[in-house]
C-alpha cells in the first residue's frame, strides 16, 4: 500500500500515528522541507508553497483551484467547519500525488509544471473526518469517490467516467455490505466497490436521510444501523444492492487495460 493512501485514512490511533510520522520522514528526506513557507491566504485556505517555486509563479491559479475544491465539498456535504481555515500545502516535488492529514486540517498536493492534482478528494477526507470519525474507513472512501471521475487515452480516443463505474470491473461475488463496511481500507477496488453502495444508498434514503445514517454509523453497528434507516434485513439490503450494481452502465473498453510497458502503445 502506498504511504499517500495510508495518510488518507489517519485517525487517532497510535497506528495510525506511527504510519503518519513514517510518510512525514519519506516527505521531508524527499526533499519537501516542513520549513520557510509562503503563505497566501483565501476566503476559506490557507495555501502553503516554497518561494520561488511552481505554485509561487502561479499562486492566483492555485487560489482559485482550490478554493473551487472547497467549494464543491461544500454543495455536497451537509456542514463544513470553516474555521480554522483548511491548509493546503503544495510541492513541486511528492512521491504521492497527494494525501491529508486529517487531525491537523490539513491536504499535500503535488503542484508542479507536469502535474497539478486539484481533485477534492482529500478534502472530502478531512470534512468527513469531522462529521464522523468512528465512520468505516472503506465508506469515507466511497463518499470521497462520488464526485470524481477518470479519464483515459485509448487507442487514439479520450474516454471519460465515473469512478464508480469501475466497480463493473470487480468480481460480482465482492458487490456486499461486508465488502463496504470495514474500516481497513487497501486498493480501489474497495473505494470502487464502496462508491457503488454510496449511489445505492443515496438513491434509495435520500442525500437529507443518508447523511443523517453516515452521522450515526460505526464499524460495531452498521447492521443494526442498515435496519433502522433501510427498514429491511440486511439479506433483502444485500440483495438489492447488488441488483443497483447491475444497473451502473459498464465502463468503456479501455479502462479493463492497466497502463504497463506491454499495454502502452494502446494508450495513445
Amino acid at each position: 500500500m502506498k504511504i499517500g493512501e495510508l495518510f488518507r485514512y489517519m485517525k487517532p490511533t497510535l497506528h495510525r500515528k506511527l504510519i503518519w510520522s513514517i510518510g512525514l520522514f519519506i516527505v521531508v528526506m524527499s526533499g519537501c522541507s516542513m520549513n520557510n513557507w509562503e503563505v497566501a491566504e483565501t476566503q476559506n485556505l490557507s495555501i502553503y508553497y516554497k518561494k520561488g517555486s511552481y505554485a509561487d509563479r502561479n499562486i492566483e491559479e492555485a487560489k482559485r483551484i482550490y478554493e473551487y475544491s472547497f467549494n464543491v465539498a461544500e454543495q455536497y456535504l451537509p456542514r463544513i467547519n470553516k474555521v480554522p481555515k483548511l491548509k493546503v500545502f503544495l510541492y513541486e516535488k511528492l512521491r504521492n500525488k497527494g494525501f491529508s492529514r486529517v487531525n491537523d486540517r490539513e491536504v499535500h498536493y503535488r503542484f508542479s509544471e507536469e502535474f497539478r492534482l486539484t481533485s477534492v478528494h482529500e478534502m472530502m477526507h478531512v470534512f468527513l473526518y469531522e462529521l464522523n470519525p468512528d465512520a468505516p474507513l472503506r465508506v469515507e472512501e466511497g463518499i470521497c469517490r462520488i464526485k470524481e471521475g477518470k479519464r483515459k487515452r485509448f487507442k487514439g480516443n479520450d474516454y471519460q467516467i465515473m469512478y464508480y463505474q469501475l466497480v463493473k470491473l470487480v468480481s460480482e461475488e465482492r458487490w456486499s455490505l461486508n465488502e463496504v463496511f470495514q474500516d481497513k481500507y487497501k486498493d480501489d477496488d474497495e473505494g470502487n466497490i464502496a462508491a457503488a453502495f454510496i449511489m445505492y444508498a443515496t438513491n434509495k434514503l435520500g442525500e437529507p436521510k443518508f447523511w443523517e445514517f453516515y452521522q450515526e454509523l460505526d464499524k460495531d453497528n452498521w447492521a443494526g444501523l442498515l435496519k433502522k434507516y433501510f427498514g429491511q434485513d440486511i439479506p433483502v439490503i444485500d440483495q438489492e444492492f447488488k441488483a443497483y450494481v447491475k444497473t451502473i452502465p459498464d465502463p468503456p473498453e479501455a479502462f479493463k487495460f492497466k497502463f504497463s510497458r506491454k499495454t502502452a502503445h494502446l494508450h495513445k
